[in-house]
């Protein structure tokens, strides 16, 4: 949490994903573990890379908080290893937000400053570290819980911020 704001939880919710969507992140797992073992990657052989993944929202004007992953238009999705990344990447200050708390087939993943590569060869990019990982296939991401909390300013004299 960052020192110049508190947040305070309003609900968490469990997301019910439909058969469809399981047998897809399903389907992106298998292609991961298939990838990975002709690689010999044996991380990726064993469950495809699996990691917890974070997405943040904020709310939009209407106070609606939307799943990001079923809204995107993209094939790519923007994911976060920890949820103070995730939170830090909302722009804007105060006010509702989302966080996605999802299931990530990372697979194999490439560097940043790792040199090009051939279209197909990875399944995500690391984002240039900060535990920021950009999934290149949105199927290998399943939500599993909505928690949504409103960001609100921090008192001058937070013990938490003195601290540090």
């Amino acid at each position: 949490m960052r020192c110049d704001a508190e947040a305070e939880v309003e609900a968490l919710f469990r997301v019910r994903s439909t058969a469809r969507a399981v047998a897809r992140f399903e389907d992106a797992r298998a292609a991961a573990q298939a990838r990975g073992a002709a690689a010999s990657d044996a991380r990726c052989a064993a469950d495809g890379n699996e990691m917890m993944g974070f997405q943040c929202r904020a709310a939009d004007e209407s106070e609606v908080i939307c799943a990001a992953i079923a809204t995107t238009k993209l094939s790519a999705v923007r994911t976060f290893a920890g949820s103070g990344a995730a939170d830090a990447s909302v722009r804007g200050g105060p006010g509702r937000r989302g966080m996605l708390v999802c299931r990530v087939i990372a697979g194999r993943v490439r560097r940043a400053a790792d040199p090009p590569c051939r279209a197909g060869e990875y399944h995500s990019v690391d984002a240039g570290g900060g535990g920021e990982l950009l999934m290149l296939d949105r199927r290998a991401v399943l939500p599993c819980f909505l928690v949504v909390y409103t960001v609100k300013p921090a008192l001058e004299s937070s013990p938490s911020c003195n601290s540090r």
